[in-house]
């Protein structure tokens, strides 16, 4: 059952930016190949921005079985705590002498908070994952409600 799912999009600003330079790329070729092959361009361009961006922003989904972020899931089971980070937390946590094992699933362009989820599974090759969310109180609530719990 789901509890919780964030998709992490681009800010506005990333937005325009994309868009502006598909405009800037369909404006080039409406000037040298006239105006009808530039509208076609900019749909184009567009779509396909739209396409990327949807298909690269990763899902956070929490389940009452498991935690699902981008293609990486974990159970529950296997979560130990979890903390809300702001943007100097996360500095610290990627800057000089940070855990190289850490799962890392950041989108800067997206928000400046973050969730850092601890592991307890030995076979597990990362002690926590470091992951963006617009809503991380939220999120942090959801896993900690499910963590105690094996059912599911």
């Amino acid at each position: 059952m789901l509890v919780q799912r964030e998709r992490l999009w681009p800010q506005w600003w990333v937005w325009l930016l994309l868009i502006s330079l598909v405009a800037l790329l369909a404006w080039a070729y409406g000037l040298a190949l006239g105006g009808t092959l530039g509208l076609v361009v900019f749909v184009a361009g567009a779509l396909l921005v739209v396409f990327v961006v949807w298909v690269t922003a990763p899902v956070i989904e929490i389940t009452t079985s498991s935690l699902r972020v981008g293609s990486a899931v974990i159970p529950r089971q296997m979560i130990s705590g979890v903390r809300v980070l702001r943007r100097e937390d996360i500095q610290s946590l990627r800057g000089p002498g940070a855990d190289a094992r850490l799962y890392v699933e950041l989108r800067p362009w997206s928000t400046t908070q973050a969730i850092l989820i601890d592991v307890c599974d030995p076979a597990d090759p990362h002690p926590a994952w470091l992951v963006s969310s617009r809503h991380p109180d939220a999120l942090a609530v959801a896993l900690s409600a499910t963590m105690g719990s094996h059912d599911g």
